[in-house]
C-alpha cells in the first residue's frame, strides 16, 4: 500500500509555509508561479506543540539499538558477532504532554558521526558550506518542532565493533539499510514515551511519520531504505552516489584523486571497514606504496588479487566480489534488476520502487559524486510516480589538491536549506504546500566556475533536466558529428576539442553533454591508456574546465557507461553561463589531478593553506604526485581519441520552454 492519505484544504500551518517562502528572498512573480511538480499536501496537519505553560525543554537522550543484522557479512572478517549494536541520539523537541511530532532519520559522511547537540535556536547557520550547513539544519530541527534521530552507521562513530557495532559496507541494503530498519522499530516500539506521531490509518506495519536527512554516506543510505520500507514519507539526500563503481571508476578508470581522500577519511575518521574495502583502502591510499601505478581497474584487480609476500591487507580480494559489493549499493543496481522483472533481493515483497517524495541536491563542482548521478537518481524516482525534484549548488564533495572551496546549498535563487525545511514541513508536518511551489522541478547552478563559492549566485529552473542537445525556441544546436584529437606524453597542456561558438550573451551551458561513441586507442606506452575528459570553454584565448569536472575512459570502445549501462555515454553535468565569442568543447588531459594519487599529508612549501572540508571533516594538508615539489610525475599517458555524436546543452533562460532564471 502507498503511504498516502486524503488531501486536505490548507487553513492549518500556513504560516509555516509562509516563513519558509519569506526567507527564500525570491520577488512576487516568482511566488506567483508554482514551480516543481505536485504541490498539494497529503498528510493532515499535527496539532501546534510546546503550548502549555511550562514546556519540557529539548533534550538529548543517547541510545543503543540492537541490528538483528551480524557485525559483518564477510565470513573472513575477525570477531564477527551475530548482532550488531547501532549508536543513535535521539534530539528531542520542546514539548508538553499529548505533543506528537514528525520523526526525522538523519546520518552522517563517510569517516562522520552522529549529531549529538540541539541548537539554541530553530535557524541554521546560512553562511555555512552546503555539508556542514545541512548539520546545522539537523540541529536547528527539534527546535522546529521535529524528533530528529541521528545514527552512527556500523563501522562509524560509536557503533564500532569495539562497542558492540560492526564493520562498514557502505550502505548495503543487506546491513545498513537493515540497521536502519531496526531504528525505525525502536522509534516505534517507544513511540509514546518520545512523543512520536503514528500512522495507524495507513495499514502500514508500525508506521509513523518519518523522513530522511544527510549528504554523502548519509544521502546514500537513504534511498535503499526508501525502496525497502514503506513506512518512509520523503527523503533528502544530499551529494550522494547513483552507482558506486561508477562514482570510484568511472569508465574502469580509478579516481585515484579522491579515491584516496576517502581512504584518508577512513583514516582519521576511524573507521572499521569490511575487508574488501579495507584492502582497497590499503591500495589506493597513502599507505598503499604502488598506489601511484594503480591507474585502471585492470590494475587494481590485479595488484588486489596477488598473493606472496606483499600480499594486500587484510586479504586478496577479486574483481567479481568487489564489484558486487559496490553495484548493489545504489540505486542504479534497483533500477536495473526492476526493468530486467528481477528481485532485489533484499526480502521485497515486490521489486518496484514505490513513490516517494524525493528532494535531490547534488554539487555541479563535486567530484566524486557527480550532477549526471543525481540526474538518474531523480529520473528512477519521478517515473516512480513520486514528487522528485533536484537542485544543483556549487557545494558537496570538495578537492582541495584542485585548489576547490565549498559553496553553499543554494541554485541560485533557491535556498538548499529552505528548499529542505519546507519539503520536511509540508510532506511530515501537513503545512501549507504553498512551501513546495518555490521548489523546482529541476534547478541548475550556472555560477561561474572560477572562484564558484564565492562567485554570484545564478540558477536556472527547468521542468526537465537537458541531457545532450537541446531543440526548439531558445536552444543552441551544439553537436559534433565526429572528431580525433591526439594527446602527447607528458603533454604540458590539454587539447581542446571544439564544438560550437557562442554567438550572443544569455546562453547558458546546464545538463548533460552526451557522447554516442568514444574509442580511445594507446600510444607508445607500457601502461594500460586511460583518456581524461571533461567539457571546456576557450574564452579570450585561456581555456576554462566547466565545474573542474573530469572522467575517465580506459583504452577501447565506449558507447554507454559501462558501469550504469544507459544507452549513450552521459559526461558529468555542468552548468556555466556563457558569454559570445565562448568556444565550448571537450578537454582532454594527458594527466589530472582529479585521477593523481595522494602520497603524502605533510604540509610542504607552497601548500601550507591547502585545507579542505570533505564529507564535512576536516582534513590535514595533503598534496599528490601531480605537485613538482615532489619532483614526480604519473605515468606517461599519450593516447588518440576518436568519437562521434557529440551533444552539449546549451540554451537560452527564459526562451527555451520550460526554463527560467533564479
Amino acid at each position: 500500500m502507498t503511504k498516502t492519505l486524503p488531501r486536505w484544504m490548507p487553513a492549518v500551518l500556513m504560516t509555516v509555509g509562509a516563513m519558509t517562502l519569506a526567507a527564500c528572498g525570491d520577488d512576487i512573480d516568482a511566488f506567483n508561479a508554482p514551480e516543481g511538480g505536485d504541490n498539494t499536501a497529503r498528510v493532515s496537519p499535527l496539532p501546534p506543540t510546546a503550548q502549555c505553560a511550562s514546556p519540557l525543554p529539548a533534550e538529548v537522550r543517547n541510545q543503543t539499538v540492537t541490528s538483528p543484522v551480524a557485525s559483518d557479512l564477510d565470513p573472513t572478517a575477525e570477531n564477527i558477532t551475530p548482532t550488531t549494536d547501532i549508536a543513535i541520539s535521539v534530539l528531542l523537541p520542546p514539548r508538553c504532554e499529548g505533543d506528537r511530532f514528525a520523526v526525522v532519520l538523519q546520518s552522517h559522511g563517510y569517516g562522520g558521526s552522529r549529531q549529538t547537540m540541539i541548537a539554541p535556536d530553530g535557524q541554521p547557520d546560512r553562511s555555512l558550506p552546503n555539508f556542514p550547513s545541512f548539520d546545522a539544519l539537523t540541529r536547528a530541527l527539534p527546535q522546529r518542532g521535529y524528533i530528529v534521530v541521528s545514527v552512527d552507521q556500523r563501522g562509524h562513530g560509536a557503533s564500532v565493533p569495539a562497542n558492540g557495532g560492526g564493520l562498514a559496507r557502505i550502505i548495503d541494503p543487506a546491513a545498513e539499510t537493515r540497521d536502519a530498519m531496526a531504528v525505525l522499530d525502536w522509534v516505534f516500539d517507544n513511540a509514546g514515551a518520545l512523543g512520536v506521531a503514528t500512522q495507524p490509518e495507513t495499514g502500514i506495519a508500525r508506521d509513523f511519520r518519518v523522513g530522511t536527512l544527510g549528504y554523502s554516506y548519509g544521502g546514500g543510505f537513504q534511498m535503499p531504505l526508501a525502496a525497502l520500507d514503506r513506512r518512509i514519507d520523503a527523503i533528502i539526500p544530499n551529494g550522494t552516489w547513483h552507482n558506486l563503481a561508477y562514482s570510484l571508476l568511472p569508465g574502469d578508470v580509478v579516481k585515484q584523486g579522491f579515491d584516496g581522500l576517502l581512504c584518508l577519511l577512513a583514516a582519521t575518521g576511524g573507521v572499521s571497514n569490511t575487508p574488501i574495502i579495507a584492502t582497497l583502502c590499503n591500495l589506493l591510499g597513502v599507505q598503499g606504496l604502488g598506489a601511484a601505478g594503480l591507474r585502471t581497474r585492470p590494475d587494481v584487480f590485479e595488484a588486489a588479487s596477488e598473493p606472496g609476500p606483499f600480499s594486500p591487507r587484510p586479504r586478496t580480494i577479486t574483481e567479481e566480489e568487489t564489484l558486487d559489493l559496490l553495484f548493489t549499493h545504489g540505486m542504479n543496481y534497483f533500477r536495473n534488476r526492476q526493468r530486467a522483472g528481477q528481485p532485489w533481493g533484499f526480502g521485497e515483497t515486490e521489486a518496484v520502487l514505490r513513490p516517494v517524495p524525493a528532494l535531490f541536491l547534488q554539487g555541479n563542482r563535486d567530484v566524486i559524486f557527480n550532477l549526471t548521478e543525481a540526474y538518474w537518481n531523480w529520473q528512477y524516482f519521478r517515473d516512480a510516480g513520486g514528487d522528485a525534484r533536484l537542485l544543483s549548488n556549487e557545494g558537496a564533495h570538495m578537492n582541495p589538491l584542485a585548489n576547490q572551496l565549498e559553496g553553499d546549498a543554494g541554485c541560485g535563487a533557491v535556498s538548499g536549506l529552505d528548499a529542505a525545511l519546507g519539503w520536511l514541513d509540508v510532506h511530515l508536518r501537513g503545512a501549507s504546500p504553498l512551501a513546495l511551489t518555490m521548489i523546482p522541478r529541476v534547478c541548475i547552478s550556472v555560477a561561474d566556475t572560477a572562484n564558484a563559492n564565492t562567485a554570484p549566485a545564478r540558477g536556472v529552473a527547468l521542468d526537465n533536466f537537458p541531457v545532450g542537445r537541446q531543440q526548439g525556441a531558445g536552444a543552441v544546436a551544439a553537436s559534433l558529428a565526429n572528431f580525433s584529437t591526439t594527446v602527447t606524453s607528458l603533454s604540458p597542456s590539454p587539447e581542446f576539442v571544439p564544438v560550437t561558438t557562442i554567438s550572443r550573451d544569455g546562453l547558458v551551458l546546464a545538463g548533460a553533454p552526451k557522447i554516442a561513441r568514444l574509442e580511445v586507442t594507446p600510444g607508445a606506452t607500457v601502461n594500460v591508456t586511460r583518456a581524461l575528459v571533461g567539457v571546456g570553454i576557450r574564452r579570450d584565448g585561456a581555456l576554462i574546465l566547466v565545474d573542474d569536472q573530469v572522467t575517465g575512459f580506459i583504452e577501447g570502445t565506449h558507447t554507454s557507461n559501462r558501469e550504469v549501462g544507459n544507452d549513450a555515454v552521459l559526461l558529468p553535468a555542468v552548468g556555466e553561463m556563457l558569454r559570445a565569442g565562448d568556444e565550448v568543447g571537450l578537454i582532454f588531459f594527458e594527466r589530472n589531478v582529479q585521477f593523481a594519487s595522494i602520497v603524502s599529508t605533510q604540509t610542504l612549501g607552497g601548500i601550507t593553506g591547502l585545507v579542505g572540508f570533505i564529507g564535512g571533516v576536516e582534513l590535514p594538508p595533503i598534496t599528490s604526485v601531480l605537485n613538482p615539489l615532489l619532483g614526480v610525475l604519473t605515468a606517461p599517458n599519450p593516447h588518440t581519441v576518436t568519437g562521434e555524436g557529440v551533444e552539449l546543452p546549451i540554451f537560452e533562460p527564459g526562451v527555451f520552454a520550460g526554463s527560467r532564471w533564479r
